[in-house]
Parts: structure tokens; C-alpha cells; sequence
């Protein structure tokens, strides 16, 4: 069986391709985005640390926690906690009360310090400890009775993270925006509207806020310090009643 011999106009396209697959130029890659994509993983991972001297008891909470797969889950005891530089900022701090070592309150503290925007969780298995007595004198009433905290952490846990994550990471971002620019004077030369004219814009747009703001006329006459009767008479000269 012969073989049909590829046309001279085939030998050319081959030729064509391959010449043109030399010489294409390479997709630019947008590497700026690919070098902040680790970095934004990072900044919505969460951390969570779990101190307590009962480190079986720690790493049973460790893993009753539902975190997501780029989470970070920290376990230390009470004198470990000399490596707080390394475990703070954390989202979700757990915190065991009573035992040998008195610091979870005085840590639950640095805790909220380092990251105001965390969430801070006492737990204690015994409600006559002196450290709780001191709990409720400073106002800390949120305090999980210890052999409840594995149930509710599967449950809670989690998200009581993430929330904490997102809120610090918005503020970094609200932080790094740039201010917006500031309206400036107008120079003296500029044109004036007539005063009329300009009066009763200003009393248009105040009254159509106002009365966006307070939902009723008659609470938009109080806030603005006039008589129901003379707030409904303005809205109506300035046309605004038939909106």
C-alpha cells in the first residue's frame, strides 16, 4: 500500500507552526498576584491557642475543633507560655482555670492586648477555685464548665475563629487604605450662588436626610428643633411631600 506523499502547502504549515512555536512570546504572568496569594492565605488562616497545664485535656480540645485546613492550632502549658511572641496574635484563646498556675486571666488579658479583636474562652472544672472568684470580680462571667468544652467546641469552636480572624484581618485592611482626598475652599474669584438659591438647597438636602434618618415627619421636626406644623409646611414648599 502506498503512502500519499504530504503536499508542498502541508510542508509549509508545518513549517509555519513550528516557526511560529519558536518564536511566540510567553504569557506574562502576573507574578505580584501570585506572590500575595500565600501572604492573603495567611492573613485569613486562624490561630488558636489552647493553654492549660492538663496538656491530654488541651490536645483533647485541640482536636474536637472543626478548623478549617489552613488553621493553626496551638497547644502549650502555663510555663510554655514564655513563647507568647510566637503564639500571638491568636483568634480563638482557650484558657484553663485553677491548678497549679494562677496566669490564665493575667494571659487571657495580654491575649486581648495583642489582638483586641479575639476571642478569649476561660474553662474550669472546679466553680470554688480562687482564680474564678477573681474572674467575677473583674466582670468575666463567660466561663465553660470543663468537661462541656469538647461538645461545644466541635460545635462553636470554629467559628468563633474564623469571626475573629475576619475581624482582625478587615481592620488591617481598613488600616492600609489610603485617606481619601479632603474637599478643599473654594478660591475667592470662584462663583457664588445667589443666596436664596443657595438657602434652599441647603434646607432640600438637610431635610431630605433628616427625614431619611428619622423615618417620620414628626420625628424629623424634633431632632431638627421645630414645630411639627412648620416642618410639614417646609417639606411641602420645597417639594418634597409628593416623593
Amino acid at each position: 500500500m502506498n503512502q500519499t506523499s504530504p503536499s508542498l502547502e502541508t510542508l509549509t504549515e508545518i513549517d509555519d507552526r513550528a516557526e511560529a512555536a519558536r518564536t511566540r512570546r510567553p504569557e506574562p504572568v502576573n507574578t505580584a498576584a501570585a506572590s500575595r496569594a500565600p501572604e492573603q492565605q495567611q492573613a485569613y488562616a486562624a490561630r488558636v491557642v489552647v493553654v492549660d497545664e492538663n496538656q491530654l485535656r488541651a490536645s483533647s480540645l485541640a482536636s474536637a475543633l472543626k478548623v478549617a485546613a489552613e488553621d493553626v492550632v496551638v497547644v502549650s502549658g502555663p510555663d510554655g507560655w514564655a513563647l507568647r511572641n510566637e503564639l500571638f496574635p491568636a483568634d480563638l484563646v482557650l484558657l484553663a482555670l485553677g491548678g497549679r498556675q494562677v496566669s490564665a486571666l493575667a494571659t487571657g488579658a495580654e491575649a486581648v492586648q495583642r489582638n483586641p479583636f479575639a476571642e478569649v474562652i476561660f474553662y474550669c472544672d472546679d466553680a470554688d477555685a480562687p482564680e474564678v472568684s477573681a474572674a467575677a470580680v473583674l466582670g468575666i462571667t463567660r466561663i465553660v464548665p470543663a468537661h462541656q468544652m469538647s461538645s461545644w467546641l466541635g460545635r462553636a469552636g470554629a467559628q468563633l475563629a474564623r469571626a475573629a480572624c475576619l475581624r482582625r484581618a478587615a481592620a488591617a485592611m481598613l488600616a492600609s487604605a489610603p485617606e481619601p482626598p479632603v474637599l478643599g475652599a473654594d478660591s475667592p474669584s470662584a462663583p457664588r450662588l445667589p443666596l436664596p438659591t443657595a438657602e434652599m438647597r441647603f434646607r432640600e438636602s438637610y431635610i431630605r436626610c433628616l427625614l431619611t434618618q428619622s423615618g417620620s415627619r414628626q420625628e424629623a421636626a424634633r431632632r431638627a428643633g421645630v414645630p411639627y406644623r412648620t416642618m410639614c409646611e417646609m417639606i411641602r414648599k420645597l417639594g418634597i411631600a409628593g416623593d
